[in-house]
Formats: C-alpha cells, sequence, structure tokens
C-alpha cells in the first residue's frame, strides 16, 4: 500500500513538472518556466528626450523669395514662426545664413519674425547646401544634446562656382561624405507653402520647402515628430525621413489573447493554447512606432515590414491591424502611435512553438516625397525641389545608416 502511495505521488509530480515545461523545445530565448531569457547585447529601446537647445538656421537664397514676400501672409511664414514661438524656451535665436552658406547674424526671435513678414530676406544669392551643412555642424554641440534645424527650399544651385555642373553630379558623394564624417543622426521634413511672385500674387499653393534636423537620435526623433505634427495640423506635412538613428529594442505589449492567456505582464509567453477546440491562437502584438518615421504607422505599409515565422513547424501568419495615432497629451504635442497586429498561429508541430517576428523600418522609401523630388529638370519649377532627391540618396549612400532592429520572440505552449 505505502509503495502505491508513493508512486502516485511520484507520478503526480512528474505530470506537474511536465506541466510546468512550457517550452517543451527548449528553445534558447526562453527558460522552462516560459521567462525570456535578456540579451545583454541588446541596446536599451530609445527613449524619447527635447533637446537642451534649438539652434534654429534660416537660409535666404532667391529661390525662397516666393516665401519671403513683404506683408503677404505666406504659410511658410506662419508655420515657421508657430514651430519657432512652440519651442522659444529652449531657442534663443536665429542664424541667418549668408550668400556664401557660412553663418551670418543671429536674430531674436521677435526680429527674425520682423524681418520675415516685411520682406527683408528677399535675395538674390544661390543655394550652397553643403557649405550650410558644414557651418552648422561646426556649430553645433551634441556633447549638449543641442539640435540644429536649417528650414530651406534645399535647391543646390552651385551658380558661379567653378564647373557649378561637375558640382551638381557630385552633390550625393559630398552630402554622404559631411554625414558619415559627422556620424550623428539627421531627419528631413518636407512641408508645403503657399508661394508669392514678386507683385505679391500667389502663383503656387504648395511649394515644397524642408526642415533638416541634426543632432544625437533621441533628441532628432523628438524634433521629428514635434515639427511634424505641427505642420500636419495645419495640412501642410508630406513626409519624414531619417539616418544616424540608434533606435534600439523594439518598444511592444499586448492586447487580449483569443483561445489562451499570457504568463504575466512581464514575459511574452501564451499558455493554454488547445488546438482541439480551436486550432489557432490569436496573439494582439501592439508596437509602439512613436520612436520611428512617420510612414511605417500606416496598417498597409507595417504590414510589408513586418516579418513573422515559428521556429519549430506551426504556421503564423498576420490577420488584422488597427493603427491608433494621437499626437496631443493634455494640450501638448506629444506623438503616441500603436499598431495591433493579429498574429494567428494555426497547424502546431509540438507542444509549444516560438514565433520570432522582426519590424523593418522603410528607411529609404521616398514614396511619399516622390511627386516634389523626382524628374525635376528645372530649378525654377517651385511645383518641385531641384536636386532634394541627390540629398536624399546622399543621406543613404555611404553615411551613417539606420541601425537595424533585433528579432523578437514570443512562445506559446499548449501547456499550462
Amino acid at each position: 500500500m505505502r509503495f502505491k502511495y508513493i508512486a502516485f505521488l511520484l507520478a503526480a509530480y512528474v505530470l506537474v513538472a511536465c506541466d510546468a515545461n512550457l517550452n517543451s523545445n527548449n528553445d534558447p530565448h526562453f527558460d522552462n518556466e516560459g521567462h525570456l531569457l535578456l540579451d545583454t547585447t541588446d541596446n536599451p529601446t530609445m527613449e524619447l528626450q527635447q533637446p537642451s537647445r534649438i539652434k534654429f538656421y534660416v537660409e535666404v537664397s532667391g529661390s525662397m523669395n516666393g516665401f519671403f514676400r513683404p506683408n503677404i501672409g505666406t504659410d511658410f511664414k506662419t508655420d515657421v514662426w508657430q514651430i519657432m514661438s512652440y519651442y522659444s524656451a529652449i531657442a534663443q535665436d536665429v542664424a541667418i545664413l549668408t550668400n556664401g552658406g557660412s553663418i551670418g547674424e543671429r536674430l531674436s526671435l521677435n526680429v527674425y519674425r520682423q524681418k520675415m513678414n516685411t520682406g527683408a530676406f528677399v535675395s538674390s544669392a544661390s543655394t550652397k547646401v553643403p557649405i550650410m551643412l558644414q557651418s552648422i555642424i561646426e556649430d553645433l554641440n551634441t556633447d549638449e544634446n543641442e539640435v540644429a534645424i536649417l528650414i530651406s527650399d534645399m535647391k543646390y544651385s552651385p551658380v558661379g562656382a567653378s564647373a557649378p555642373d561637375v558640382l551638381l553630379k557630385q552633390y550625393s558623394i559630398d552630402v554622404s561624405k559631411l554625414f558619415a564624417e559627422y556620424g550623428k543622426a539627421v531627419a528631413l521634413i518636407c512641408a508645403t507653402s503657399s508661394f508669392a511672385d514678386k507683385k505679391g500674387n500667389i502663383v503656387c499653393e504648395a511649394s515644397p520647402y524642408y526642415y533638416i534636423v541634426i543632432g544625437n537620435p533621441a533628441q532628432v526623433a523628438e524634433m521629428r515628430n514635434g515639427i511634424s505634427i505641427l505642420l500636419q495640423d495645419k495640412d501642410h506635412f508630406i513626409d519624414n525621413i531619417e539616418t544616424g538613428m540608434n533606435y534600439g529594442k523594439t518598444c511592444y505589449s499586448f492586447g487580449v489573447p483569443l483561445n489562451c492567456w499570457q504568463l504575466d505582464n512581464v514575459n511574452p509567453t501564451f499558455c493554454g493554447f488547445d488546438p482541439s477546440s480551436n486550432d489557432t491562437c490569436t496573439i494582439r502584438l501592439k508596437i509602439h512606432l512613436e520612436n520611428y518615421r512617420w510612414l511605417i504607422a500606416d496598417k498597409y505599409i507595417i504590414a510589408q515590414c513586418l516579418n513573422a515565422k515559428c521556429l519549430y513547424g506551426s504556421e503564423v501568419y498576420i490577420g488584422d491591424i488597427a493603427i491608433d495615432i494621437n499626437n496631443k497629451d493634455q494640450r501638448q504635442i506629444k506623438r503616441s502611435a500603436v499598431a495591433t497586429v493579429e498574429l494567428k498561429l494555426t497547424n502546431m508541430a509540438t507542444e509549444s512553438d516560438v514565433i520570432e517576428w522582426q519590424l523593418n523600418i522603410p528607411d529609404s522609401d521616398i514614396s511619399l516625397f516622390a511627386p516634389y523630388i523626382e524628374n525635376v529638370l528645372d530649378e525654377n519649377d517651385i511645383t518641385k525641389s531641384y536636386s532634394v532627391f541627390d540629398f536624399i540618396q546622399g543621406m543613404f549612400h555611404g553615411g551613417v545608416l539606420n541601425s537595424i532592429l533585433k528579432p523578437n520572440y514570443i512562445l506559446v505552449s499548449q501547456n499550462s
């Protein structure tokens, strides 16, 4: 009798021990109890931070005149002043770039506004973008988390230079070399504005111009969001693109699953999947997107950028995707963008399986920029941006690229 009792206890112990092994395949990313084993080589998730100081720079070449016409209320004037005003607590002045591309006079925000409104910046100078950028980078102290913001139409036209055609063809190489030597983050934000002729007549309702944000990644991403939000509020935002970003880990959480339950609120582990009652287990993955360029916050784009596979023979496919975006927090600018993605696991091959998923940022997708930057033959075309395509090529060809996001793992087990 005593022997039977001991045998019963032993069998019960074995049964409990088996049930406790959620990781039946001994996957190296989890322990047997379903706890995610941390990778000490991973970077933490990038935390967005406001810069300690913003340095504004405005280019005043001849191609910008339509934005600066005296006493004409262009969208450019309204939007630039709104952005400067919003960040005035950490922006002391505005630097005007000279004809040669170097930094000229520095104006207080109010003096800049007065000169901008009265047409004091109407000019006949050409745009020397590489020199402008070099001057700005040399003026910036990223050790103190300063951020530079250049406002320009970015039309590189080396008029009067020796061999201007050759310089233009080498433009993307010069940009690439400059950013590679700098080694920090750069974001390009495209906006549109009304544009006036010499008589003050609005001759284009959507002429493109740009904000270039330069600095450390966390501050550049914060300012990319803030400027884009203010522009979008006026329906003048087109898109943003960036390079030199170190995003760290992907930030994610989970919604309520179907046909299983989450082990706890810490680990990406789901237990109790019963294929006999329903052969599909649905994990609602919530991916936080505010750290990334805005293009990815679209359900069709993220469906292309998200890769998911099972490591032990089961099948997984992407179901419904919903995007929730909020750009305000108690009237303050603060972006929140969450994609809720249904990962549907079916045809489970073993007692447990691991979903490996990875988010690929569409770094060089210029589809929203394209109407303004592609096939531009005339630098005087105010509906397009001459040479900006070459600038973007320089951002990514040989420069400092964005970090690749590492894979993430979800354990799904029939045990509990």
